[in-house]
């Protein structure tokens, strides 16, 4: 069974039964109308799928969350307008619930706290209102022309944890329930004064840590140009002999323009700026000129038959030269021809802007051919590219990233860059940064706080502050951290280092979907440790063979954590021979390895000690010394 991340949008008829049992006929014509007219026709335009049709209701699928928010709002509006009168003077009226979450698919239908999450917020909407859940806020606002009203949290039916809701507001949109209630319009006011006091009290006194929040407007935030290069992304060609692909090709550049758009780390032209310019007659030197762009970013696209091929070019306009391309390759028919703009687009944009991509893998090696001293802002918060494995450059940043953050503050990559310089020092003991152990993760976490609360919208900072309480062991922090980041951030690269640090504390399943997906949108930029994590999934669901393959992709044969993972395999699915021999090269790489070793690491970044158990009983069977540590909770019966 799949996973994926969705938007989910739940819709349904307000008072339906009574209803029908008014008029019958009346209210199946109008439902006919309503769908012909104004909900297929509004889905197809903002590309979502219908997963199912319930009668009175529906659940529909959207790859953007943008696309859900403005889409249930044009259906609210049009059905406000155009909604056919019944024969006892009502008209029909839609609740309409949205979330943001991990499903499960399976025979096209989908399943999940993704989709019943969705199915609640609907039931909480006014008659002709929007619902929407945080993770939903998150990534719409400020994209969509709408404002979100916070609902607070609520408890949704089935749903073990509490959810906090949004209504939409917009033009047109139906009176809220409350503002009707005069008495408890009273009762708000007199309590939100008393709120404010209170807030204001314990603000002045200095009570607590103020909590960061993701949909805070910050007109610091919205305003700030992206300090990042500039990205021209100019029409793409249609070289198929049919005109009928012109669209296609309009379609697929347009998307990549919004895709690009959403990292922060670049400003993207929009489609007004670039649409003039003739690809056959684009010079990138004269595009750099009269745009500033740093890179052009063209294409082609080919049909032949059902096969389409789509090419991609980003070229650097002080140069002229082309410093990075691909191809893809898709079987097209009429009835996918959107599933493959989509998949088609990812891989671009994923290729190009992510963190693994090739701007900035461009950048990173500019900056790495200067002093410390002579690095910028931005440079500095570049240097992550092989930062986790490569002391010249953890050093390197050591030389400039607090420099950064003392010169500039309220500079929140220069925090996040010092957050992540900790973590590494602290997970590898390079003792690069002064103090012990838990003053640096101490460091790590205000670094990271101080990022978020200065973008709160940045997926890099959620993602930080999540390894933080990650390796304090506060498992319930870390995943909501890192939902928050994955809720927030289109960086493909980011979303497999997710799913590699998920797979390593337990949620297994949504962990190896994450990478999976990470790998198949850009296999070049993939993370050795991504193959790793993958490998130690089939381990623990003992598909050994599938293990020992996928560990062979990523295998760091001088790392011994990696040489760990080889041993623990080769001990269930043998020869044993072969394990005595990766054995033996684990103990020459770390000499007098133990068990207890392994143990401490796993549980140093918060494995569940039943995730540990099978790698303890492998690693005995080819008799790696125990050594010394607390018995596992599942070898004591807990």
């Amino acid at each position: 069974m799949q996973r994926r991340l969705a938007a989910i949008m739940a819709a349904d008829v307000v008072g339906y039964s009574s209803l029908m049992g008014d008029d019958e006929a009346g209210v199946l014509s109008a439902l006919k109308l309503l769908r012909s007219e104004i909900f297929d026709p509004t889905i197809d335009r903002y590309n979502g799928r219908i997963v199912k049709l319930m009668g009175d209701g529906a659940l529909v699928e959207f790859s953007s969350v943008v696309d859900a928010v403005n889409c249930g709002v044009d259906i609210q509006r049009a059905v406000a307008r155009t909604a056919p009168t019944l024969a006892n003077g009502s008209r029909l009226q839609l609740r309409i619930g949205i979330n943001l979450g991990d499903v499960l698919i399976a025979d096209g239908d989908l399943f999940g706290d993704g989709v019943n999450i969705a199915s609640r917020l609907e039931g909480l909407a006014d008659p002709g209102g929007v619902a929407v859940s945080e993770s939903v806020v998150g990534q719409a606002m400020g994209k969509v022309e709408a404002a979100f009203e916070d609902l607070g949290l609520q408890k949704l039916k089935n749903i073990a944890e509490p959810v906090r809701v949004f209504r939409v507001l917009y033009d047109g949109a139906s009176t809220p329930r409350w503002q009707s209630n005069k008495r408890l319009l009273m009762a708000i006011t007199s309590a939100l004064i008393c709120l404010c006091a209170v807030g204001f009290l314990a603000w002045w006194i200095g009570i607590g840590r103020e909590q960061s929040n993701v949909t805070t407007f910050d007109d610091r935030v919205i305003l700030a140009e992206p300090t990042g290069p500039t990205v021209a992304v100019l029409p793409f060609q249609n070289l198929s002999n049919t005109d009928a692909r012109d669209l296609l090709a309009i379609g697929i550049g347009e998307d990549i323009i919004v895709e690009l758009g959403s990292y922060q780390d670049l400003n993207v032209l929009s489609r007004q700026s670039t649409h003039t310019v003739d690809p056959k007659e684009s010079d990138p030197r004269s595009i750099r000129q009269k745009f500033g762009a740093d890179y052009v970013l063209e294409g082609t696209v080919r049909q032949v038959s059902e096969r389409l091929r789509v090419t991609a070019r980003l070229i650097d306009t002080t140069s002229g030269l082309q410093v990075w391309s691909d191809a893809y390759d898709e079987s097209l028919t009429t009835s996918n021809i959107l599933d493959v703009q989509l998949q088609i687009t990812e891989k671009v944009a994923s290729a190009v802007g992510d963190a693994g991509g090739a701007i900035k893998r461009i950048h990173a090696g500019h900056a790495r051919a200067k002093s410390p001293e002579h690095l910028s802002s931005y440079e500095c918060s570049l240097m992550r590219v092989g930062f986790m494995n490569r002391r010249d450059i953890q050093e390197r940043v050591r030389g400039c990233i607090e420099r950064v953050v003392e010169d500039e503050p309220d500079y929140w990559r220069g925090w996040a860059q010092l957050s992540e310089a900790l973590l590494t020092d602290v997970k590898f003991f390079t003792g690069l940064y002064d103090g012990t152990q838990d003053e640096k993760i101490a460091r790590a976490e205000d670094a990271a706080r101080r990022a978020v609360s200065l973008n709160p919208y940045s997926a890099r900072s959620h993602y930080l502050l999540a390894l933080v309480l990650q390796i304090q062991r506060d498992l319930d922090g870390f995943f909501s951290s890192a939902e928050t980041a994955l809720a927030l951030g289109t960086d493909r690269y980011l979303q497999g280092q997710i799913g590699y640090e998920f797979i390593w504390s337990g949620r297994l399943e949504l962990g190896a979907a994450l990478v999976d997906n990470a790998i198949a949108l850009d296999p070049n930029a993939a993370d050795p440790n991504w193959f790793q994590a993958l490998a130690e999934y089939h381990f623990l669901n003992e598909d050994y063979e599938t293990a020992l393959e996928t560990y062979g992709k990523g295998a760091q044969p001088d790392l011994w954590w990696s040489v760990s993972i080889e041993v623990a395999i080769l001990a269930e699915l043998g020869p044993h021979s072969a394990a005595l021999a990766a054995r033996d090269r684990l103990d020459r790489i770390r000499p007098n390895i133990k068990i207890a070793d392994i143990v401490w690491m796993y549980r140093r970044f918060a494995r569940p000690d039943e995730l540990i158990r099978p790698f303890v009983e492998a690693y005995r069977a080819v008799g790696l010394p125990e050594g010394q540590y607390a018995p596992l909770e599942v070898e004591n019966g807990g």
